[in-house]
């Protein structure tokens, strides 16, 4: 049974994304740069907010948060999460309304009292954002002891061209645990883990629905580093049978990757195919040569094995006939994609119970983009996701989630939680959880300059 006093704390959510937009924006957007300044007032606001609850803070060695609403079974926890660092000049949701979403759900949980089965905690996570350094979701990977030992003295940031274990040490973290591989968070004692989200494309605000309910994280080959190797000439003097045209084969393989797309969408297929950069050498390139090489990024998704491998082997043969028609030669590099993260089942269906019981309509759907979620569903923790309709998309400064959209979110998110639930009645436990001091505490430690 659900507790019909508990509701998130919209008021407070409010208000957190009120001060995330002050306190973080660059006058277009906001950036919160991943180990950076101003991901780390983001982080300190969740802290400071968590205290402010009576509930326990903590960090671990790579900087991420932790904001626990204690349980009665203390060897179990629920984890809800997502980043807060975003994209440069983006929006101020990506990421951050699911943290807030989760504080908001455990301090209604606490105002009304409610004691959960086991320990829900809120984990604001570092690093999501794969712009900054290059790789996707590095905090939640740290804490799980799944990123690879070399990486925190491997990735440099895009902007400084400084070290992953530099910019750690420099906010007083720790990269040597990273190194010897060693976890904060242990998948076995983790009930599941949840992650609210907006939806970073069109389909919830073209469809009308709210919310959505993530079936599958899309994985797929990925490469950043993409080579065609041709030969240089001059303009004028190179006949068409003589060249080996690297920009000439690199139009054709994109004309070849979206005549693909096009194939399997036809074949029932969900995928998507990306050209995010594409380029010649600055150095040698001129107007009146013939390129001998080009690059290319090339990032492709989908959320059935048989799609991916049909993916694989369709750029083989396509990349074998450029080679051959242009006498050039591919190098892709390596292979940077992530596998498949398939949402559980079971919590999938008590989502969409508490949503039906809410009489909140919502989609069941794939997710294009990465979120940390897949991390923790890597390590077998049963994982589930909500989108929230989000208008003008994402990694953008026009992302305009409506707050009654992220309410009814969140009131999933409370009836999900309050279904593990039994009312507290011991006089230690109420404190001052309802009382004026409590909530007036709250909101001065938001609005005021504390931070």
């Amino acid at each position: 049974m659900t507790n019909p006093l508990a509701e998130a704390d919209i008021a407070l959510a409010t208000e957190l994304f009120s001060t995330l937009q002050e306190r973080t924006g660059d006058g277009v957007g906001v950036t919160r740069v991943a180990y950076g300044a101003t991901e780390e007032v983001a982080h300190d606001l969740v802290r400071d907010v968590g205290r402010a609850l009576g509930l326990e803070v903590a960090r671990d060695f790579a900087g991420n948060t932790y904001v626990t609403l204690p349980g009665r079974d203390r060897t179990q926890q629920i984890v809800i999460g997502s980043h807060m660092d975003s994209v440069p000049q983006g929006g101020n949701f990506d990421g951050a309304a699911g943290v807030v979403a989760g504080l908001a759900a455990i301090a209604g949980l606490r105002q009304a009292n409610c004691q959960p089965e086991r320990d829900v905690t809120v984990m604001a996570i570092r690093a999501e954002e794969s712009c900054w350094f290059p790789a996707s979701y590095i905090g939640s990977r740290m804490a799980l002891g799944m990123l690879p030992p070399d990486a925190v003295d491997r990735l440099v940031r895009s902007d400084s061209g400084r070290t992953l274990a530099e910019h750690m040490t420099d906010l007083g973290y720790d990269p040597d645990p990273v190194r010897r591989g060693v976890a904060h968070l242990d998948p076995a004692r983790i009930s599941c883990y949840l992650e609210l989200h907006i939806e970073q494309g069109p389909v919830l605000a073209a469809e009308g629905f709210p919310v959505g309910i993530v079936e599958a994280i899309t994985g797929g080959p990925r490469y950043r580093e993409g080579r065609i190797l041709g030969r240089y000439a001059h303009a004028g003097a190179a006949p068409r049978g003589y060249r080996q045209d690297a920009v000439a084969a690199l139009g054709e393989f994109i004309v070849g990757v979206n005549q693909l797309w096009e194939e399997l969408t036809a074949a029932g297929h969900y995928s998507l195919f990306t050209f995010g950069i594409v380029g010649t050498d600055p150095r040698l390139h001129t107007f009146s040569r013939v390129p001998g090489e080009a690059r290319f990024c090339l990032d492709t998704r989908g959320i059935r094995e048989e799609t991916l491998d049909e993916i694989r082997r369709s750029l083989a043969r396509l990349i074998e006939a450029i080679e051959r028609r242009h006498g050039v030669c591919f190098e892709l590099g390596p292979d940077s994609g992530p596998s498949i993260a398939r949402m559980d089942p079971g919590l999938m269906r008590r989502l969409a119970a508490c949503a039906e019981r809410r009489g909140i309509a919502y989609k069941r759907m794939p997710s294009g983009a990465g979120h940390d979620a897949a991390a923790f569903a890597a390590c077998g923790v049963p994982t589930a996701m909500l989108f929230i309709r989000n208008e003008h998309g994402s990694h953008n400064p026009e992302e305009s989630m409506d707050m009654a959209d992220f309410a009814e979110a969140s009131r999933i998110l409370v009836d999900f939680l309050t279904a593990l639930r039994t009312p507290q009645t011991n006089a230690a436990a109420k404190d001052l959880s309802c009382s004026p001091r409590y909530l007036q505490s709250v909101t001065y430690l938001v609005k005021g300059s504390g931070v």
